[in-house]
């Protein structure tokens, strides 16, 4: 009898043994994994191209240009508070997004416009114009609708290498405006100037690449 129960007992055993093993060792593998996902992400640089803010202004300022003369504007806007560049920073995607800390010597360069007292014909069928061209040139048609509880409509546009497009249209003071954002990209005279006048690309990410650049004044081609 008591021999039976000591055999009764081994198999329990073993059965509890093999069960705290699962129940403690699968969290932590779980947690090892996720360290050295974290680990070879941290370790393997983000695939950026490498360009200067210069010409990634320059591609900026061309897309808007075109896109301001396809919405069949033909009032000239100069360079200012409603025509110009801004820049972010860049973040890296995966587990590393956990730590919210800014890429080194990369840079989301935008530029910007904004016109008033557009009306709403005007500007339903220049964003009409807009969309097809953009699709026509590739881009992916993200959002094309009149906002909920109001009269304001908004285009927005991406294609595969990061870049956006947004125009909107807000009824309250005839509001048009337009935003390009490029992809990320590493600034190589930053990376080739470490520790000179390029700090603040290690405080504030890339916010300060935009400094100094100025825009071309929009549908002044002609």
């Amino acid at each position: 009898m008591i021999d039976n129960l000591e055999r009764r007992r081994v198999p329990l055993l073993r059965w509890l043994c093999i069960t705290l093993a699962v129940v403690i060792g699968v969290p932590v593998l779980f947690v090892l994994g996720l360290l050295v996902t974290y680990w070879v992400q941290s370790a393997t640089p983000e695939d950026y191209p490498r360009v200067a803010p210069r010409e990634m202004a320059d591609r900026a300022a061309s897309r808007s240009q075109e896109a301001y003369e396809v919405a069949g504007f033909d009032t000239v806007l100069p360079a200012g508070r409603y025509n110009g560049f801004g820049s972010d920073s860049c973040y890296p995607g995966g587990l590393e997004a956990i730590a919210d800390t800014p890429v080194e010597n990369a840079y989301a360069l935008s530029h910007s416009w904004q016109l008033d007292d557009v009306p709403r014909e005007e500007a339903l069928a220049a964003l009409a114009r807009l969309r097809d061209r953009l699709e026509a040139d590739g881009w992916d048609i993200t959002s094309y609708e009149r906002q909920q509880a109001s009269e304001d409509w908004i285009l927005r546009t991406e294609r595969g290498d990061g870049e956006r497009q947004v125009y909107e249209w807000m009824s309250e003071g005839g509001r048009f405006s337009g935003g390009v954002y490029m992809e990320c990209a590493y600034d190589p005279t930053a990376e080739a100037s470490p520790g000179s006048s390029y700090d603040g690309y290690e405080s504030y990410g890339g916010s300060s690449a935009a400094d100094g650049l100025v825009a071309p004044s929009l549908g002044a081609r002609a």
